[in-house]
């Protein structure tokens, strides 16, 4: 099982049993889901089953995001391919509840930190809505640079990215 711990959160493997908590927290909730709609359960099921088919199939992926406090699911966050291509991607999905405390940057600097020192990644992308300033926001704080227009997921995208060796000479 994966485990990342950061200093206030916890992300580990998701599983089937994290179908109820996701769906609470964010599947059901226009203003978290990408699809900026309330997913149906049958909708949450196939994307909660995609997820998990990534972690099976390349050995990371989503991981649920939990409060280290009290184990609360917050949502899920992880990296995983974009839209089934080489690059990969790092992805932030949490409950309105745990907005505005630093969260999501908690969270990509780790991700971006695990996937350059354990994955071994050369670049680690990202795809925003361009109205998203939060969320840009994060990616800026976890090293990301903006890159190009683009779409992906069925949207007008930003596509941003962080290199391994441009990380590296940050750290120095």
């Amino acid at each position: 099982m994966n485990e990342l711990r950061t200093e206030r959160l916890r992300l580990r493997d998701l599983d089937a049993d994290d179908l109820d908590a996701l769906y609470d927290t964010v599947f059901s909730d226009p203003e978290v889901a990408w699809e900026q709609r309330a997913l149906t359960r049958e909708e949450a099921v196939r994307k909660l089953d995609g997820k998990l088919a990534h972690v099976r199939e390349r050995g990371f992926g989503m991981m649920a995001v939990l409060d280290a406090r009290d184990g609360a699911v917050l949502g899920y966050a992880g990296l995983q391919h974009l839209e089934g291509g080489k690059d990969v991607e790092i992805g932030y999905y949490l409950a309105r509840r745990a907005w505005g405390n630093g969260f999501a940057s908690e969270i990509a600097r780790e991700l971006v930190r695990f996937g350059f020192e354990n994955l071994v990644l050369a670049r680690i992308v990202a795809v925003v809505r361009p109205e998203n300033d939060a969320s840009k926001a994060v990616l800026r704080n976890a090293g990301l640079d903006f890159v190009e227009h683009g779409y992906h997921y069925g949207a007008t995208v930003e596509f941003w990215a962080i290199y391994a060796i441009l990380a590296a000479a940050a750290e120095r």
